[in-house]
């Protein structure tokens, strides 16, 4: 796997598909998993360190090609911090597609057709491009 992390790209900032919070919760700012079909919440609201717990643990026990990361609110500023996290561990690829390419390549040093490589042939070589 690659030290690149991106987004599966969708026009704007939108609540994730899907994922509805439970009658009287809060929404959850900050999903991930192996599978955009089986994401589970990260409890970590303000970003305080819980997001980097929750990615290390998914990566020990599932050790997943692809890290899906999704929020069902507006702030994306969890999603971002992930982001970040996982650009300063390497190794992995992932898919957010509330986050434009661009931004993501940004995050991870690499030009924007390096990392859309990488999303999708994440065994393949665009990880050389990495920075």
């Amino acid at each position: 796997m690659f030290g690149i992390f991106g987004s599966h790209h969708a026009k704007g900032s939108h609540p994730a598909k899907g994922l509805q919070p439970a009658k009287g919760k809060v929404p959850c700012n900050l999903w991930i998993g192996g599978h955009p079909d089986r994401l589970r919440p990260v409890d970590d609201p303000r970003g305080a360190g819980g997001y980097q717990l929750a990615i290390d643990a998914l990566i020990r026990d599932e050790a997943p090609d692809v890290i899906y990361l999704r929020s069902e609110t507006e702030d994306l500023s969890v999603v971002r911090r992930g982001l970040e996290y996982l650009s300063r561990i390497g190794g992995q690829v992932g898919v957010t597609d509330q986050l434009p390419d661009t931004e993501v390549a940004a995050i991870f040093g690499v030009d924007v057709r390096s990392y859309q490589s990488a999303v999708v042939n994440p065994q393949g070589n665009a990880g050389v491009y990495a920075g």
